[in-house]
């Protein structure tokens, strides 16, 4: 790039009086052009230029071709005081290769100054016209060093753009030292020109690029000459020793991670208590006032001074526990019961458990192997089926019945009790004698018969005296085993009646 400055003077001490001024360049790529792209160059008049009273400021433009031109908007002449000057700038010149001589020609239309000079000549339009000579040489050093972009996504690539002398030998430095080779260009017709390099390091960060020009020497080391930096950022930067920032902000939602001497806080876009998001979390102790699902009426959990305290919906309400296997030291609760509402359920009142069934508040059943208590208060007690006797407890004692409900018998090896109330008592065999108890005493009988037997004893001590032969009632065929019908007891008897 280049930058040409005209100065256009007043040596008289008259005023001179002028239209415009023409500025033109030699366009092409050649030895004797300026620049092959006019319409790159910026022309502009740097010193603040006052025209007189009545008079337009001058605008230095681009005419089209190769013509610049500094002229009044509204075509007037200008005044131009006597030795005075007036300066014309063209910048960012895109200089053609090749070196050489480039001739810009001026021209100008003006009239006066101390000689008077006419203000227009048929045959020169240009009145007064000049040359100026500009040479061009090849740059000997590397410039204009830049990034493609300088803001690099992940799936992109760094480009970097140089121009320099195609002559020397290039590198990039990395920050961390390490040089990288860039290819060698091709020869081309000219020694100067544009370089393009892709380094073979992913970006991951904001990082800063050096170029090194030199040459290699005899011995084969490079000889740096020249160093030129630019910096790349990238969109997603990563890190491979950490980040250090007091606290870290999002783009669009503005939620905040602040880093504290305890670890981090989490807040959201009013600086209140954020909410983080996350398949898996994976921690060593968690400190919370609840824990809740993610939908509104989901079940949530507190935490109290005595434990922890399990809810439903968005109230108070109490919820429930589901779980394959649960390992606790108590439990406290008023029911325990199967996911099933309609099964069984136990609840517990002050006095112990309560056993019900179906779901409501009728007595269920308990099934157990083996049973190990220190008390049991029941009505009746009875085999594992509906087809077993039965042992009922009632006021005066307990009553064994039989399948049918009717009175049953006790098999044991040895009965040791106190008293027997009995309307008569058998041998165990079919035929054995048997004895009933009647008001006045006892009948004593044999073979299944109402005939008197035999007692037979070692002593005998009679406190009574005989009387004759003994009352006695006729007892119907002796059965076995006794039935509770055998026999019942007299009107005057002093035995209970059968609760049956």
């Amino acid at each position: 790039m280049g930058t040409v400055y005209l100065i256009v003077s007043n040596p008289h001490l008259a005023n001179v009086k002028w239209q415009h001024i023409d500025v033109l360049i030699p366009i092409g790529s050649g030895s004797g052009d300026l620049t092959d792209n006019a319409a790159a160059i910026t022309a502009s008049i740097p010193k603040s230029y006052q025209p007189l009273p009545g008079e337009d400021a001058p605008a230095f433009t681009w005419r089209g071709g190769d013509r610049f031109r500094a002229a009044a908007a509204s075509g007037q002449d200008m005044t131009l005081p006597g030795q005075e000057h007036l300066v014309l700038k063209l910048e960012n010149i895109p200089v053609s290769e090749h070196a050489g001589l480039a001739v810009v020609s001026i021209h100008e239309l003006a009239y006066g100054g101390d000689n008077n000079a006419p203000a227009y000549n048929p045959q020169h339009p240009y009145y007064y016209g000049t040359t100026l000579g500009l040479v061009k040489q090849t740059p000997q050093v590397p410039q204009n060093f830049r990034a493609e972009l300088s803001l690099v996504g992940e799936s992109q690539n760094v480009v970097l753009h140089w121009d320099g002398p195609n002559s020397l030998t290039y590198w990039i430095r990395h920050p961390d030292g390490a040089l990288e080779d860039v290819p060698p260009v091709q020869p081309g017709p000219t020694p100067y020109g544009h370089h393009t390099h892709t380094p073979r390091r992913p970006l991951k960060r904001g990082t800063t690029y050096t170029l090194v020009a030199g040459t290699i020497g005899a011995n084969g080391q490079a000889q740096e000459g020249y160093f030129l930096t630019t910096t790349v950022h990238a969109l997603i930067p990563e890190f491979e020793s950490g980040t250090r920032a007091p606290w870290i902000e999002g783009t669009t939602d503005r939620g905040r991670v602040t880093f504290t001497r305890d670890g981090a806080r989490v807040d959201d876009f009013n600086n209140a208590l954020g909410t983080i998001e996350a398949a898996t979390a994976d921690v060593h102790d968690v400190r919370t006032g609840t824990v809740k699902g993610r939908s509104a009426g989901s079940g949530w959990i507190d935490f109290p001074d005595t434990g922890i305290t399990v809810h439903h919906g968005p109230n108070q309400d109490l919820g429930v526990v589901t779980a394959e296997h649960i390992d606790v030291t108590g439990v406290n609760t008023t029911w325990v019961g199967d996911r099933d509402g309609g099964k069984g359920w136990i609840g517990f009142p002050q006095s112990g458990i309560d056993v019900r069934k179906d779901g409501g508040q009728a007595w269920g059943s308990v099934s157990a192997d083996t049973a190990d208590l220190n008390s049991v208060t029941t009505q009746w007690v009875e085999g594992p089926n509906d087809m077993k006797s039965r042992l009922a407890f009632t006021d005066t004692g307990v009553k064994i019945t039989d399948p049918d409900r009717h009175r049953g018998t006790i098999v044991a090896g040895e009965t040791n009790v106190r008293s027997v109330v009995t309307p008569w008592v058998s041998g165990p065999m079919p035929g054995a004698g048997w004895i009933a108890f009647r008001v006045e005493g006892v009948d004593v009988m044999r073979d299944s018969e109402v005939s008197f037997g035999t007692i037979r004893a070692a002593s005998y001590e009679d406190k009574q005296g005989g009387t004759g032969r003994p009352l006695h009632r006729r007892l119907p065929p002796y059965e076995w085993p006794p039935k509770s019908n055998k026999q019942a007891p007299s009107a005057e008897s002093h035995l209970r009646e059968d609760p049956e």
